[in-house]
């Protein structure tokens, strides 16, 4: 059996599910970067840290019993200590903060995005204009929000935080790193990540703009018709009423009938005596 004829396609539905399939992959990628390392550290031979947007990692890569030690990335206001990766630099704190507000609204953002282009695209032939516009807003917003995320974080690591005292939880030896001269650096895959994320939300927000003006241009092609002529109006058409026919019927000859005797004529029958009869006593 050979297939079914497929339906008209709208031409806008094409550029809302680019734009859709590379959110959905900004998405993905954005939900990534919240669980891998931004930045790993190797101060000395026995010092490795990594530094995750919601916990910060030390191990000595030259121990065979220490293991992996992981602790929440928690900044004591008034204590006099701090931990890493902000350590005791209320700047620091700060730029690390946002990244981490960035991020995640840039991921909530980016499905919500995905969610209303699925939607535009369900109701394409109705010509949903106010929700495409909306659509295309909210991915143009994913894109700033998840570009925010990596230029904060590219603040707070070139700025010179690394080597703060208090700042080392397992290692209290700082060894050549001068005290707050460094910065942090040593981008790892939550950056790198963010910023390829931010490419791909881009890409979507622009793509998403070309759907938009061409659901805002296009319309159905109509096939031409034939110039309607002016009515003409004729006067009622009277029709007079049939004439009943009824058709005609022989004549036969008839016998004429007899007369009848006239009174003269009666005189002559004989008149009967009628008989008496006695009564009987």
């Amino acid at each position: 059996m050979g297939k079914a004829p497929k339906g008209p396609k709208h031409p806008a539905k094409k550029f809302f599910t680019i734009a859709a399939a590379l959110m959905a992959i900004a998405a993905i990628l954005s939900l990534i970067t919240l669980f891998v390392p931004w930045s790993m550290k190797m101060p000395n031979s026995t010092a490795h840290y990594s530094y995750h947007l919601w916990w910060n990692c030390y191990w000595n890569p030259q121990s065979t019993t220490d293991m992996v030690s992981c602790q929440d990335n928690v900044y004591q206001v008034g204590s006099g200590t701090s931990f890493i990766p902000v350590f005791s630099d209320t700047k620091a704190r700060g730029y690390f903060m946002a990244t981490q507000a960035f991020a995640v609204i840039g991921f909530v953002w980016s499905v919500l995005a995905l969610l209303l282009l699925v939607v535009v695209m369900s109701k394409i032939w109705t010509r949903p204009m106010s929700m495409a516009a909306l659509a295309a807003c909210m991915v143009f917003f994913a894109w700033v929000f998840i570009m925010l995320a990596w230029i904060m974080y590219l603040v707070y690591a070139e700025h010179p935080v690394w080597g703060k005292l208090p700042g080392f939880p397992w290692n209290t030896s700082v060894g050549t790193f001068t005290n707050g001269s460094t910065p942090v650096r040593g981008y790892s895959y939550g950056f790198i990540i963010s910023i390829i994320a931010a490419f791909f939300a881009l890409l979507a927000s622009l793509v998403a703009c070309l759907g938009l003006n061409k659901l805002r241009t296009w319309y159905p092609v109509q096939e031409p018709q034939a110039p309607m002529m002016e009515p003409t109006y004729y006067p009622p058409i009277t029709v007079p009423a049939p004439t009943p026919y009824y058709p005609s019927v022989p004549s036969y000859p008839t016998a004429a009938a007899p007369a009848y005797p006239t009174a003269g004529a009666a005189a002559a029958y004989p008149t009967v005596p009628q008989p008496y009869y006695l009564p009987a006593y």
